[in-house]
């Protein structure tokens, strides 16, 4: 069974994320929403006490949507994530024992890194994705043009500061997924889907020219 390859390349396929902090039942309307509008793959953070019911909830009524737990930072977390139907693991940071569990039950690892050093570490770790996070603090695509340059066979997650004036320069710096908070996460179904099918519109456009 090759489930992390799996995985790892549906991500990439779909390459759009919404970020989910809420309750339960405001996750499901968002990923609905998303859904509609052609956005597969929902963050869950952890953040959130009710994660875990927010992770059921989203894997019955959306089977085909790809769920990843977000801010994981130890195994313990990750193995409960795992265990309730989280698709993959994300983190604002890299964690060898994380790595360790997400290889184990084959889920694809997508740690957040901040220098070439950390970053080629988690890739030997086996990370499926480096998460380039905060990308709102600094300039996100000019920070992976030059984290890839001496590793261009990394494979990128961008997360954070990421919009419609910017989202062509993040997928041209190299980014394979790119994760969107508020313009995915914020307001009414209607609007979440509109930003959703915008968003999707924009990506089938890129790709058609490249």
């Amino acid at each position: 069974m090759i489930q992390k390859i799996n995985t790892a390349k549906k991500m990439a396929d779909y390459n759009l994320m919404s970020v989910v902090r809420a309750t339960p039942e405001r996750t499901l309307e968002i990923a609905k929403a998303c859904y509609e509008g052609g956005v597969k793959m929902i963050e869950i953070s952890f953040t959130v006490p009710t994660a875990i019911k927010s992770i059921e909830l989203v894997k019955k009524e959306l089977p085909e949507v790809i769920i990843c737990a977000g801010t994981v930072l130890d195994p313990t977390t990750a193995r409960l994530a795992i265990l309730h139907g989280a698709d993959a693991i994300l983190s604002p940071q890299f964690d060898a024992e994380v790595a360790e569990l997400a290889n184990l039950y084959q889920i694809p690892y997508c740690p957040g890194c901040h220098t070439v050093t950390e970053m080629t570490t988690a890739l030997k770790a086996g990370a499926s994705y480096i998460k380039f996070f905060p990308g709102s603090a600094v300039d996100g695509p000019k920070l992976i043009k030059t984290a890839v340059t001496p590793t261009p066979f990394m494979p990128v997650l961008a997360s954070g500061g990421i919009n419609f004036d910017n989202f062509y320069d993040f997928l041209d710096a190299g980014a394979d997924i790119t994760c969107f908070g508020g313009l995915l996460a914020n307001g009414n179904a209607a609007t979440i889907k509109e930003h959703a099918a915008k968003l999707s519109q924009m990506l089938a456009a890129y790709r058609n020219k490249h």
